[in-house]
């Protein structure tokens, strides 16, 4: 790999990182845009699909898990490693890729 990879490649993950660490920090606290949707469309106050059928019940209803601690610190830690498994599940594919190509 050329210098100028490695270089960008840790650029990259550095970028990756800190928008892990961030995203707790910036992120809305009423991030629904469904709801919010419904309600531009005129729907009334309460609408669900779930009240007119065909669709089941979501495994998280409303992206929540109850519980889930509400610690900053522990999302920050959960995202990076979130992050880092990623990246490296992402170097493997391209590494497999790359072995089968030659």
């Amino acid at each position: 790999m050329d210098k100028k990879d490695t270089y960008l490649i840790v650029v990259a993950v550095v970028i990756c990182i800190i928008i892990s660490v961030l995203s707790p920090y910036i992120a809305s606290g009423d991030p629904d845009g469904l709801e919010k949707s419904a309600e531009d469309a005129g729907l009334p106050e309460g609408f669900s699909i779930e009240k007119i059928g065909g669709i089941p019940e979501a495994i998280f209803p409303d992206y929540a898990v109850a519980s889930a601690p509400d610690n900053q610190v522990l999302q920050v830690l959960v995202l990076i490693i979130g992050t880092i498994v990623t990246l490296c599940v992402g170097f493997a594919v391209a590494y497999v890729v790359k072995k089968n190509r030659n």
